[in-house]
C-alpha cells in the first residue's frame, strides 16, 4: 500500500505529509481545491511527466516522495535483483527532486536511478487512472491492450512483438542489400573497366622511379661513355696519370725512409692510396665497357614511363595509391560475384523469421479469442451490479486484410501484422435491450463510460498484482442510485487493494473507509493546497455539503448520516 506521499514546494503545495491506508481511500474537496495536484504528484513520483514550471513560488526546487509497503509481490523481488537495488522487503521510498531547470533526479530507496527504471518500478506498484483513461477507453486501438492483460497475455505478446522486430530488422537489411546489390551491378562495368586498365599495364611497386634512373643513365650514355674513358686516362692509363705520379711519389718517400723512418708511414697510406686509384680507375674501366648504346630500350622506358603517368594521372598520386585502388577493385567485384550469396541467406532467415511470427501470432489470436468471451461475459456481470443489468458486452476479434504493408498469409489472406500480432479488438456494446452491438465510442454516455472503465478496472485487478489503484473522477457521468451501486463496487474492489479515489459524489464518499479533504488556504498573500484525515463527524458535514453545497441544513446532515451508515451496514 501507499502509506505516506510527502510533497514540498511542489504547484500550490508548500508542505504536506499525508499518510493513506488499507482499504477504500476518499479525497473530496471543492472545484479547484489542487485535487488535481495531489494526483499529478502521485504520477510523477511514479514516473509522469510534469511540467518544467511546476516548481512553487522561489524555491530552487520540488521534492515528492511516496512510501510504500508491499510485501509478497515475486514481481518486486524480481525487479530489486534486477536492477541491483538495496530493498528489505518491506518498505519502498520513491524520491523525485526537480530543479528550477526542469530536470529531476530520480531515487528508489535513496539509491539514484534512470527514469525508466522508475517508471517500471511505478507499473508494478500503482495503476493510476486518471480522467483522460475515460477517452482511452473510447479508442478502439487501445482495447487490444486492456484484453491482453485481463488474460494475463503480456508475455505471449512480447515475445510476438520481439519476431515482429526481428522481421522488420531483417527485412530491412534485406531491402538495403538489394539497392547495394543494385547498384553494384550497375558499377560492375565501370569496375571491371578500370580493373582491366590497370592489370593490362600491370604496374610494379616503385618501378616509375626504377625507369626514371634508367631514363637518365640511357639518355646520356654518349657523356657518360666519354667522360668515363677521359676518367679512366687521367686516373690511370694516360702519361702523367694519378696513378703514375703517385707510384713516383712512393719511390721517393723510400729513398727518405732510409734517412728518416718517420717517411715509413707516409710511405704507407701513399701505397694504400695507389691501391684505391688503382680500384677506381679499374670501376671506372669497367663501367665504360658496359655501357649500352641502346636507342630501342631508351623508347621502350620512355614508352613504358607514359603509361604509368597516364595511369597515376587518372587514378592516383603514385604507384602505392594506383595498386592499393587496384586492391580495392577486385575487392568490390568479389563482394558483387558474393552479394547473391548474402541475399539468399537473407531471404532464407526471413522466411523462417515469418514462418515463427505467423505461428506465434496464430496461437496468440488463438488465446484472445478465449479470452475476448470469457472478458465479454465478465464485464456484463461487473456491469449488472453497477445498475446495467440489460448492458450486452461483446469483444470483436478480427483481422484485417490488407493489399500493401506487413502482411502474414493466412487462410489464403493477406492478413495485417503488427508489433501485437494479427489481431484488431474492438469492444461494442447495446446498453438497452433490443439494440443492436454498435462500437463503445458510438452509443456509450459519460456515465455508461465510467461504469464500463471500472467494471474493466476490477477485472484487471483480479487479473493482475498490483497492489495500489487510484481513481481520479471515476464518477464523471453518474449520479444518483448508480452512484451508491459504483461506490459499493469500489468498497468490494478495495477488499483485495488498497484504492484511492477522488470524487464529488456523496454516495462514492460516503463508501470511503477514510475520507481526506484538500483545501485551498491562503496566508499572507499566499495560496498553499492542503490535505487532511477527516474525523467521523468532519466527514459527515462534507458529505452533507456534497449534497447540498455550502449552505448545508440540520437535514443534510442527517442524509449524510443516513448514508454511511446505510453504506457500511450494506459492507458488513
Amino acid at each position: 500500500m501507499l502509506k505516506t506521499l510527502y510533497i514540498k514546494d511542489y504547484a500550490l503545495v508548500d508542505e504536506l505529509r499525508v499518510e493513506f491506508k488499507t482499504g477504500l481511500n476518499i479525497i473530496t474537496g471543492e472545484t479547484g481545491a489542487g485535487k488535481s495536484i495531489i494526483v499529478g504528484a502521485m504520477g510523477v513520483i511514479l514516473g509522469g511527466r510534469y511540467d518544467k514550471d511546476i516548481i512553487r513560488g522561489n524555491a530552487s526546487k520540488a521534492i515528492l516522495e511516496g512510501e510504500f509497503q508491499i510485501t509478497g509481490l515475486p514481481e518486486l523481488e524480481q525487479f530489486f535483483l534486477d536492477n541491483d537495488l538495496e530493498n528489505d522487503g518491506s518498505v519502498i521510498l520513491i524520491r523525485r527532486e526537480i530543479n528550477d531547470t526542469g530536470r529531476s533526479r530520480n531515487f528508489i530507496n535513496d539509491s539514484p536511478v534512470s527514469l525508466p527504471i522508475l517508471e517500471q518500478l511505478g507499473n508494478l506498484l500503482v495503476d493510476l487512472h486518471g480522467q483522460h483513461e475515460h477517452q482511452l477507453l473510447l479508442q478502439a486501438s487501445r482495447h487490444i491492450d486492456y484484453l491482453d492483460d485481463f488474460a494475463g497475455l503480456g508475455e505471449q505478446v512480447r515475445q510476438v512483438r520481439t519476431l515482429y522486430q526481428n522481421y522488420i530488422d531483417t527485412a530491412r537489411q534485406l531491402k538495403e542489400l538489394l539497392a547495394r546489390k543494385q547498384e553494384a551491378v550497375q558499377q560492375t562495368e565501370i569496375y571491371e573497366f578500370q580493373l582491366n586498365e590497370i592489370s593490362k599495364v600491370n604496374p610494379q611497386p616503385n618501378e616509375d622511379e626504377e625507369l626514371k634512373k634508367e631514363e637518365l643513365i640511357a639518355r646520356n650514355a654518349e657523356i657518360l661513355f666519354e667522360s668515363t674513358q677521359l676518367l679512366f686516362d687521367q686516373l690511370y692509363e694516360s702519361d702523367g696519370s694519378v696513378s703514375e705520379i703517385i707510384k713516383k711519389a712512393i719511390s721517393k718517400l723510400q729513398d727518405l725512409e732510409k734517412i728518416d723512418d718517420k717517411f715509413t708511414e707516409i710511405r704507407n697510406e701513399c701505397e694504400n692510396a695507389a691501391i684505391l686509384i688503382d680500384e677506381a680507375a679499374a670501376s671506372v674501366s669497367d663501367y665504360n665497357h658496359k655501357i649500352n648504346f641502346d636507342s630501342d630500350r631508351l623508347e621502350e622506358i620512355r614508352n613504358r614511363l607514359a603509361q604509368l603517368t597516364g595511369l597515376l594521372k587518372k587514378y592516383g598520386g603514385s604507384i602505392h595509391t594506383l595498386l592499393q585502388h587496384k586492391q580495392d577493385l577486385q575487392a568490390k567485384l568479389l563482394h558483387i560475384e558474393n552479394i547473391d550469396e548474402d541475399i539468399n541467406a537473407l531471404q532464407n532467415q526471413l522466411q523462417t523469421r515469418l514462418e515463427t511470427l505467423k505461428q506465434q501470432s496464430l496461437a496468440l489470436s488463438g488465446q484472445r479469442v478465449q479470452a475476448a468471451e470469457q472478458l465479454a461475459k465478465s464485464v456484463m456481470q461487473e456491469l449488472a451490479g453497477l445498475g446495467m443489468a440489460n448492458a450486452r458486452f461483446h469483444v470483436a476479434v478480427e483481422r484485417r486484410e490488407i493489399t500493401e504493408g506487413n502482411f502474414l498469409h493466412i487462410e489464403g489472406k493477406r492478413i495485417q501484422v503488427t508489433p501485437k500480432g494479427i489481431d484488431n479488438i474492438e469492444f461494442l456494446i447495446s446498453a438497452n435491450p433490443g439494440e443492436e452491438l454498435k462500437p463503445l465510442v458510438t452509443v456509450a454516455s459519460g456515465g455508461e463510460i465510467s461504469r464500463i472503465m471500472l467494471a474493466l478496472k476490477s477485472l484487471l485487478a483480479k487479473a493482475d498484482r498490483v497492489p495500489v489503484l487510484i481513481f481520479d473522477e471515476i464518477d464523471i457521468g453518474i449520479s444518483g442510485r448508480i452512484a451508491l451501486v459504483v461506490g459499493k463496487s469500489l468498497q468490494k474492489l478495495a477488499a483485495s487493494r488498497q484504492i484511492i479515489c477522488i470524487t464529488h459524489l456523496p454516495q462514492i464518499a460516503s463508501s470511503g473507509h477514510y475520507q481526506y479533504l484538500v483545501e485551498k488556504v491562503s496566508n499572507n498573500n499566499t495560496t498553499l493546497t492542503t490535505i487532511r484525515e477527516l474525523a467521523m463527524q468532519e466527514r459527515i458535514e462534507q458529505i452533507a455539503r456534497l449534497i447540498g453545497g455550502e449552505a448545508i441544513t440540520d437535514t443534510h446532515l442527517m442524509s449524510a448520516a443516513e448514508l454511511i451508515k446505510e453504506v457500511s451496514a450494506s459492507a458488513n
